[in-house]
């Protein structure tokens, strides 16, 4: 994220932090009708259970000024956050359908502005198979307020028997692999590959269709490597511990492994397989990167091994928190 810090997990019981908003929102899943949401709060997607089918939908945004530079091209801002939620769809091995926007802007941006945010986002949706069917606009009350634009996305599972992957299957035994190179998504002045890059829709739908049963959980890569990783102890009811290996870790040029795991904004595909993964899948590398292990302690961490020794990475990864 644009002047986002990555924040240690312990913190004080009344800090606003995205972790214990998230761990909030899923202790209330019981109190959902099971027979008619197929997915809870907690996963990429939800999925609910229709009378035609199964519907995955799931929701991002874009903050202008936290995402994104306010004076990036507009055009570019809104195929950003159509793109960020697509990524959503390929972390569920799902094939988006359709999608919704809606965009709280500044009075002060022009109409020139915001329809070039329009085109981003249409075209993007088309380009996936997600045609923009909807949406809402509103107007903040002063002047060079941020803007938000939240995409919502609707898609359909293709495997056999209706499965999506969700993040709760890991267990010891099971390898951590990601797709592509990971790090720098974010240059020094907040621009890069984060405003257009491919969410590997495709890729993953192949992967799950190749691995079958063995690719047991993934979660897209938004916000680094190190955050995934305990969103998915957080979905796993055993303590496990996910061990990367630092030499393992396939990094772009000019980054090192703690880069490469805690930048964030990369949307490449992190993943847990019962079984070793293909090294490419439709082109794009797969790379082995860890495993899973049963914890030593009765608790779940994320421990990276550089020449022989472990090391602890709650420091790395993006986390929303409130500025203090």
């Amino acid at each position: 994220m644009i002047n986002q810090e990555s924040v240690p997990m312990n913190r004080s019981s009344d800090e606003l932090a995205e972790f214990s908003i998230h761990a909030h929102i899923r202790s209330t899943n019981h109190l959902m009708d099971s027979q008619k949401v197929g997915i809870p709060p907690g996963d990429d997607l939800g999925m609910i259970r229709s009378p035609s089918g199964q519907i995955l939908a799931g929701v991002d945004q874009v903050i202008i000024g936290r995402h994104c530079r306010i004076d990036e091209d507009p055009r570019a801002i809104g195929r950003k956050a159509m793109l960020r939620c697509l990524s959503d769809a390929a972390a569920m091995a799902a094939r988006p359908f359709a999608s919704l926007a809606s965009a709280a802007l500044a009075p002060d941006v022009g109409h020139t502005w915001a329809t070039e945010l329009h085109e981003g986002l249409r075209l993007c949706g088309e380009e996936f198979g997600a045609p923009l069917i909807g949406g809402d606009l509103a107007l903040h009350s002063e002047p060079g307020a941020p803007g938000v634009i939240s995409v919502t996305v609707l898609a359909s599972p293709v495997l056999p028997d209706d499965r999506v992957i969700t993040r709760g299957n890991a267990k010891p035994g099971d390898y951590i692999a990601v797709t592509g190179k990971l790090g720098g998504s974010l240059n020094p002045d907040g621009s890069g590959r984060h405003l257009d890059f491919l969410p590997r829709i495709n890729e993953a739908i192949e992967l799950a269709s190749l691995m079958g049963e063995n690719l047991v959980a993934m979660i897209d890569v938004s916000d680094g490597v190190a955050s995934e990783s305990r969103r998915i102890l957080e979905s796993v009811t055993e303590p496990i511990q996910m061990r990367i290996h630092a030499e393992s870790v396939p990094c772009n040029d000019g980054c090192d492994w703690r880069s490469a795991i805690g930048d964030g904004e990369d949307y490449e595909l992190l993943m847990c397989c019962r079984s070793h993964p293909p090294t490419s899948v439709l082109g794009v590398p797969v790379t082995v990167i860890g495993e899973i292990v049963q914890s030593a302690n009765e608790k779940s961490e994320v421990i990276v091994i550089e020449s022989g020794n472990e090391i602890h990475i709650d420091d790395l990864g993006w986390e929303h928190k409130s500025q203090s």
